[in-house]
């Protein structure tokens, strides 16, 4: 065997590994998934595992990694395309839809750790943070481009945040039903009431309507 097919090999090994390791620690979670249900579940011996990965935290590190780097290469450019503010919030929530639901095993992994991270070790912690930092910048720019709100990030910052919270709900809610989904028509509805609270103008919108000039007292 030569050295270039060693390493496809030890390759394709890992990325077996981890795969499997996933979808079990995103099931049952990290501390009932062992080593030995790991080599069973993929079809490499425990030897292999300890080889690629040292120990069981070396692999939780390296699946947390694998899903936040998947996660945040399939949320949607923040750059979103429409001609209004109605259109625009249609696709950006269809997209982060279309995300949550291609990477569940990510986001039950994400998710599990934010909620137990004190029995973590510091490299899993700092995995979590690296994504939801990564994250809260991302949603902040995507809703400002959505609602045109360059010129107010304390506006931007709270939409964001109010976002990523009903997707983290979502997320909490799959280690009970593993079929729930990201609701995002109540979510449209609620982000579209925050930015008229906030004055923000939106066209087209039944919120608009209601608040522009000269409408009230209309038939």
């Amino acid at each position: 065997m030569t050295q270039a097919q060693a390493e496809d090999r030890g390759a394709r090994s890992r990325d077996a590994i981890l795969g499997t390791a996933g979808e079990l620690m995103s099931r049952h979670g990290y501390a009932a998934t062992s080593i030995s249900m790991i080599s069973a579940a993929c079809g490499l011996p425990a030897s292999s595992i300890y080889w690629h990965f040292g120990s069981k935290e070396g692999i939780y590190v390296a699946v947390l990694e694998r899903a936040r780097t998947a996660l945040l290469a399939a949320l949607p450019p923040v750059a979103v395309p429409g001609a209004d503010v109605a259109r625009r919030l249609d696709t950006f929530l269809q997209e982060v839809e279309d995300a949550y639901q291609r990477h569940p095993h990510g986001v039950k992994l994400l998710m599990g750790l934010s909620i137990v991270q004190q029995d973590a070790s510091a490299a899993a912690v700092a995995q979590f943070h690296d994504y939801r930092d990564a994250l809260v910048t991302w949603a902040q720019e995507s809703v400002s481009a959505v609602f045109g709100l360059r010129d107010r990030p304390e506006v931007s910052d709270e939409l964001a945040r109010f976002t990523l919270r009903m997707a983290s709900g979502a997320a909490v809610a799959r280690w009970f039903d593993p079929d729930a989904a990201l609701e995002t028509g109540p979510l449209r509805v609620a982000l579209l009431a925050l930015a008229a609270h906030h004055g923000v103008p939106i066209p087209g919108t039944p919120c608009q309507a209601h608040h522009s000039p000269g409408a009230t007292g209309r038939n």
